[in-house]
């Protein structure tokens, strides 16, 4: 990819002695988080940045907020438009997680929105164009300020979220294309949002392609081989539940691009907005009706921290596993890590409710169940733990099974050994399979599983692997998952 240097000077119409700012905040799916601030620090922050005199205040949000939370499992995200609505954002960017429940509902959730919705690099083939609603770019303006919006997303909302209508073109591309028809447009700052790893960021800035990038990568999903950028002009939220203040000084006419500095600050510095903080106490109290019932107690410790359910085996993890092979009758069952997303820890003689595992599966995966020869279960299994050092949501984890694998080999040949009840498997042998609907359409790269044919449970409608997990656990009154190494690395067992 070759980068054209864009320079565009400064516009003469921005006026004198201007102050102008933008706030940022992302990462926002859950609204009822005690103690660390939320939407109503956030719009009581927004109120007070917005009464300050003589500066133009621009608000961005940037998306990866839809989902997942147990209430967007009900309404799809449309909670968070109503209560988005009420803060006013400028513009809002478009991430993987918008696209949680497929494309038809972002483009209802862009209908619902008294703001732009912006994805810069997204063609629905159905329609030759963006997903209807949604904006490739737009410039929001201010006391004759023009700030001009771009939103990427990276190619892999393809296949975690198995996207069928839509393409994600090159984000590198469609930053460039889009930053030159703004520039074009007289934007004076032309910003970027994103929400994945591009190693191409602080190059975009050094070229001036992009004045400002704005993304939030908290410290739990940085990974070692992920260099953030170090540009100044790249703000990178490191910590949930901040926002970033940037300030942009327009006074030196003659320079070739304005001075921009940030800060981020807590959210929970602030106070709260009675008003905001009343829409969210509604649909938290209309939440609470569904599921605060109590339904177990806990006789074991165990947790749910997102650098286990994706590394390692987890008791949590072969509880739901467990109850998805007895439920379906199956010799095995596998899920995902990446379908766990409590990232907690719970201690015995903690009472469970509805909540905790609504949070914990916030996806409505439901039961599927397939034939599957021991060949393309081992393929399936080598997908699994192909990412590990990534952290990625693929990692497996199963029931009826013994796996070893060795991560000193290459991806695709880390499996050492696979044994069904205490047997080892047979390359050409039909086992019967129960997982979720989504891995079974080949969702986090599992694609060897579209190739298996399906067993008919005899419903209407599968039902959701969170719903027997609930009946399951209540009917016991007890949850104490354990670890039983069905799942081992052969180089920590040395």
């Amino acid at each position: 990819m070759v980068f054209i240097n864009i320079i565009k000077p400064v516009s003469a119409a921005v006026p004198a002695n201007q102050h102008v700012s933008i706030i940022y905040a992302s990462d926002m799916p859950v609204i009822d988080l005690p103690k660390v601030g939320g939407y109503p620090e956030l719009a009581s922050a927004l109120h007070a940045y917005r009464n300050q005199e003589n500066t133009s205040t621009f608000f961005l949000f940037g998306g990866d907020s839809l989902a997942p939370s147990p209430l967007s499992s009900l309404d799809r995200g449309t909670h968070i438009i109503d209560i988005l609505n009420s803060l006013e954002p400028d513009a809002m960017a478009v991430s993987k997680r918008e696209f949680s429940y497929f494309e038809d509902e972002l483009s209802l959730r862009s209908y619902e929105a008294a703001f732009p919705i912006v994805a810069s690099n997204v063609y629905d083939k159905r329609s030759e164009a963006n997903v209807d609603g949604l904006l490739d770019t737009t410039i929001v303006e201010q006391r004759g300020v023009k700030i001009g919006v771009i939103s990427v997303l990276e190619n892999s909302a393809i296949s975690d979220y198995l996207l069928k209508h839509v393409v994600i073109r090159d984000p590198q591309a469609a930053i460039e294309e889009s930053a030159q028809l703004l520039r074009q447009q007289n934007a004076d700052i032309v910003v970027l949002m994103y929400s994945d790893y591009f190693p191409f960021i602080d190059q975009l800035l050094d070229n001036k392609i992009v004045d400002l990038t704005l993304t939030t990568s908290p410290e739990l999903t940085k990974l070692s081989d992920e260099i953030m950028p170090t540009h100044s002009h790249a703000v990178v939220l490191s910590k949930l539940n901040h926002l970033a203040e940037v300030t942009i000084d327009f006074n030196n006419k003659l320079a070739a691009a304005p001075s921009i500095t940030w800060n981020d600050k807590e959210l929970s510095s602030f106070p709260t907005d009675p008003i905001v903080e009343g829409q969210v106490k509604g649909y938290i109290s209309r939440l609470n009706r569904l599921l605060n019932r109590p339904i177990a107690t806990v006789t074991e410790d165990f947790q749910t921290l997102r650098s286990s359910v994706r590394t390692q085996e987890n008791a949590f993890a072969n509880a739901i596993a467990d109850t998805l092979r007895k439920f379906a009758n199956a010799d095995i069952a596998l899920i995902n890590g990446g379908n766990i997303r409590g990232n907690r820890s719970y201690v015995k003689g903690q009472r469970l409710t509805r909540r905790d595992i609504a949070e914990e599966l916030p996806f409505r995966s439901k039961v599927t169940v397939l034939n599957i020869s021991g060949q393309q279960l081992k393929q399936a299994l080598e997908n699994g733990i192909s990412a590990v050092k990534q952290v990625r949501g693929r990692f497996p984890h199963f029931s009826g099974m013994k796996v070893t694998y060795d991560l000193t080999k290459a991806s695709g040949e880390r499996i050492t050994s696979i044994k069904i009840a205490n047997k080892p498997i047979q390359p050409s042998k039909i086992y019967k399979f129960a997982t979720t609907d989504y891995l079974a359409d080949g969702g986090d790269g599992y694609t060897v599983l579209e190739e298996c044919p399906k067993i008919s449970l005899g419903y209407l409608d599968p039902p959701m692997i969170a719903d027997i997990f609930i009946d399951s656990i209540q009917e016991r009154n007890t949850l104490g998952p354990s670890l039983d190494a069905r799942l081992v690395n052969i180089n920590e067992s040395r």
